[in-house]
């Protein structure tokens, strides 16, 4: 593994600020080798060997370590607006570290502010932490590189992905000497209340010529700039008193994150990688603002509260084992979070809240509350265990193999009560769960998943590759999930006798509303892949790939009958599949002074799953469409315009749409042939512009970056049954950065200017249509009233301009 060959060797790739692109070749060419750039230079290992960005034969973008410093990316957020078609649902750090929120080449769950509901299937995007599958946004401190591979990966990767995969690769220890960085970055955030902070320290140790030791530790936290004139008064039981506060400043952010690296080489033909990464995460308040209200003001009537806590604990081996490289990847995961949320508003536009809870308060002598206050409380524990062994290895006969195994298992549990503060008092019962709970979600989830994978590359050739890959896989998946509606069911059936809240057979039985949909599937199937690659000549490569991806179906623990009663069709989703076909071109111009990359796609979704609410009860819920595809073009250049400047431009265009109407499980039209997905932009845009200059003894930098992104929805259109529940329309938005640096032995100093022009541009909305009242049409808000129109529609909107200085040190 560590003896070089002409399969192994790093070739050159150049990098120039936005994707990084490769500039050279193999040794194996026959022809004059071009001119290599004096730029940043990298290696990728997509295909599972070392190589460059030109010799894969299929869309892949990556970012260096060098250029994710100057560019100041240090989580997810920032890198989705650097990276061509890369999309982030970005709903604040407290909702998307519950769910990624990622979206590429037009795959979406959702495009609304549903990222806080747990979701029990795969990502479309599937992410790796070095060797390990990732299912949460981490701080991105200390990386080699980042690596995006655009469409399903299912026969390289252990865990198969559906519309693409991200690498993160940190650094790893090295033996030469004792080395680190130290920086430190203070900022300042229009509207915030405190300064934002970020300390990094690095260290790296050799304890010997084969063992070495590297750590990295962080802690930032980021002011809040959200302010509410709403906050509920409660008094020590938790009852509402009528009056209302004002706070300011209440989306504060708190991140504590370490990584600790030991490598050893016990032998020539051997590596060990030992790996423990944990974040902590503590985020005050939600991001979103009013859409009735300023910019960045919010009618929220509690402080929210969001804590997590990740531990990654990976061990991966390599062995050259003479005919093969042998790889062993072992990980354990745990993700533990609470999140504590305002679902005031939800409830009391929702048109169920009148009939069956507002209108009947005092009905049996009890005392309405003096406000409206609904408060959901959420925990969430994840275990997981991947285990993964691949061997890759090259034939005399110029065949390039790959062979893995994969086995991943997964245990997730949550525990959602939504507490409608005062409501007992109201119906005048004692609640059989606790004081005021109105709704309970029980989630229980075990999954497993065993795979052998494998690709086989030959080329007839110099200029020609011909790749076949296969994945047979069988997964085993049990759900269970219930629902608890406690107060409806002890005031309408114990007290009343009318009917139950729950399913039929519970009533008399469970007092709790109990309604619960269970179910244990076992999936099997067989995805392929082929590519064909021409070398053109030494800087120009055409390909033709195809690939499939699948994830598996689950269980949704619904009412089916009762008030909120759901079609029995609402309690299980079936699994869903990509097969993505794509052709390319990419290659160096001028003498390797410019990049370039084009790329079409068209990608046929079959029973794409959805995230929705259901219908009846506004139940969070997966369920199945009937199909959609996806098309559009990926375009990259990168250009050395002189010594000192490099331009970098990325497009992409998603046409992304329903093929069938969307009929839902209950027979109701969910949305019409030819309906746009939700949350896809159909343009997409970043581009950078970057100088470097000797400046006396130093040297100094500087760049400005924009990335664009075009309209989109998020929700579909009436007469869906869903419109109501989350369809809005998203603007278009350009956001600007800027950096400058100077740098002089060890040290260096920049001055940085992120959303330079201040702009408040939304990202995702949770919908208009409940809380409009066309008053003109007869329509009513039952219990609170409140005057301003629109006042609880949340709608999320970029972090707003914040400028700061940063100071590193080296050694």
């Amino acid at each position: 593994m560590f003896k070089p060959n002409k399969l192994r060797v790093a070739i050159c790739c150049a990098c120039l600020g936005s994707p990084l692109v490769s500039m050279a070749q193999t040794e194996t060419s026959t022809e004059k080798t071009p001119k290599a750039n004096n730029v940043e230079k990298i290696s990728v290992t997509a295909t599972r060997r070392e190589t460059t960005i030109q010799e894969v034969p299929y869309s892949i973008s990556a970012y260096g370590g060098d250029a994710l410093k100057e560019a100041g990316i240090t989580d997810f957020s920032s890198l989705a607006r650097s990276i061509p078609g890369l999309t982030l649902t970005d709903v604040g750090r407290g909702k998307n570290g519950i769910s990624s929120g990622i979206i590429m080449r037009g795959l979406n769950l959702t495009g609304g502010a549903q990222e806080d509901f747990t979701m029990t299937t795969d990502p479309v995007v599937s992410v790796y932490l070095g060797e390990t599958p990732l299912f949460a946004n981490l701080e991105l401190r200390d990386m080699n590189r980042v690596e995006v591979l655009k469409g399903p990966q299912s026969t390289l990767y252990g865990s198969g992905s559906l519309g693409g995969t991200m690498r993160y690769i940190p650094n790893k220890p090295e033996f030469d000497e004792v080395s680190g960085k130290v920086q430190a970055k203070l900022s300042s955030t229009d509207g915030a209340g405190d300064l934002n902070h970020d300390v990094e320290f690095v260290l790296n140790v050799p304890l010997s010529d084969t063992f070495a030791v590297r750590g990295v530790v962080t802690q930032l936290e980021n002011g809040g700039y959200i302010d509410s004139d709403y906050i509920a008064g409660l008094d020590a039981n938790n009852q509402p008193t009528g009056e209302y506060f004002t706070a300011e400043d209440i989306n504060d952010e708190d991140v504590s994150m370490a990584r600790i690296s030991a490598r050893w080489v016990p032998t020539d033909d051997t590596e060990v990688l030992l790996t423990y990464n944990m974040q902590k995460d503590e985020v005050q308040g939600s991001s979103a603002s009013s859409e009735a209200l300023d910019s960045y003001e919010t009618a929220a009537k509690i402080i929210e509260q969001f804590e997590r806590e990740t531990n990654i604990t990976s061990l991966v081996i390599e062995h050259d084992l003479g005919f093969a490289d042998l790889t062993s990847a072992t990980s354990l995961t745990k993700n533990e979070a609470q999140s504590k949320y305002d679902q005031s508003y939800n409830y009391g536009f929702s048109s169920w809240w009148g009939p069956y809870y507002i209108s009947y308060y005092g009905y049996t002598g009890g005392v309405s509350p003096e406000a409206e206050v609904i408060v959901g409380e959420k925990t969430y524990e994840t275990d997981t265990i991947t285990q993964e062994f691949r061997l890759t290895g090259t034939t005399a006969q110029d065949i390039d193999w790959l062979l893995g195994v994969y086995y991943n298992s997964v245990d997730f549990n949550t525990v959602a009560y939504d507490y409608v503060y005062g409501l007992d008092a109201a119906f005048n019962i004692v609640n059989p769960v606790a004081t005021d709970v109105g709704y309970g979600n029980l989630q229980e989830t075990e999954f497993e998943d065993y795979a052998i994978f494998g690709e086989v590359t030959f080329y007839p050739t110099d200029k020609l590759s011909v790749t076949a890959g296969l994945r047979y896989f069988e997964q085993n998946f049990y759900a269970k999930q219930e629902v608890l509606l406690p107060a409806c069911e002890e005031f309408w059936n114990t007290t009343l006798g009318f009917f139950t809240c729950g399913d039929a057979e519970n009533a008399g039985i469970d007092n709790r509303g109990y309604a619960a949909g269970q179910d244990e599937k076992d999936f099997s199937d067989l995805l392929y892949r082929f590519n064909v690659a021409y070398d053109v000549d030494i800087d120009t490569k055409l390909y033709l790939n195809i690939s499939q991806g699948f994830r598996h179906g689950g269980a949704n623990g619904l009412p089916t009958t009762g008030i909120f009663g759901e079609s029995e069709d609402y309690l299980f989703f079936e699994p869903d599949k990509t097969t993505n076909y794509e052709v390319g071109i990419k290659g160096n111009l001028l003498d390797s002074d410019v990049y370039y990359s084009a790329t079409a796609y068209y990608i046929d979704w079959e029973d794409p799953i959805l995230l929705v609410q259901s219908p009846n009860g506004g139940f969070p819920a997966m369920i199945n469409a009937q199909s959609a595809v996806s098309k559009g073009i990926e375009l990259e250049v990168n250009a050395r315009l002189s010594d000192a400047f490099k331009l970098n431009v990325g497009y992409t265009y998603t046409n992304a749409e329903l093929t069938e109407d969307f009929i839902t499980p209950g027979g109701s039209l969910g949305a019409v042939d030819g309906e746009s997905l939700p949350g896809i932009p159909e343009s997409t845009l970043v581009s950078s512009l970057h100088y470097q200059q000797a400046l006396g003894d130093g040297m100094f930098s500087a760049q400005i970056g924009v990335s664009f992104k075009d309209e989109f929805t998020t929700g579909y259109q009436m007469p869906s049954i869903f419109y109501e529940q989350g369809y809005d329309e998203i603007p278009s938005s350009v956001l600007w950065n800027a950096s400058a640096k100077f740098a002089i032995d060890s040290w260096s100093v920049s001055l940085f200017a992120e959303n330079l022009f201040n702009s408040d541009a939304p990202t995702a909305s949770d919908g208009d249509g409940k809380y409009i009242t066309d008053t003109a049409a007869g329509e009513s808000k039952a219990g609170e009233q409140y005057s301003i129109s629109q006042l609880g529609d949340q709608l999320y909107r970029v972090r707003p301009r914040t400028v700061g200085v940063s100071v590193s040190y080296e050694f």
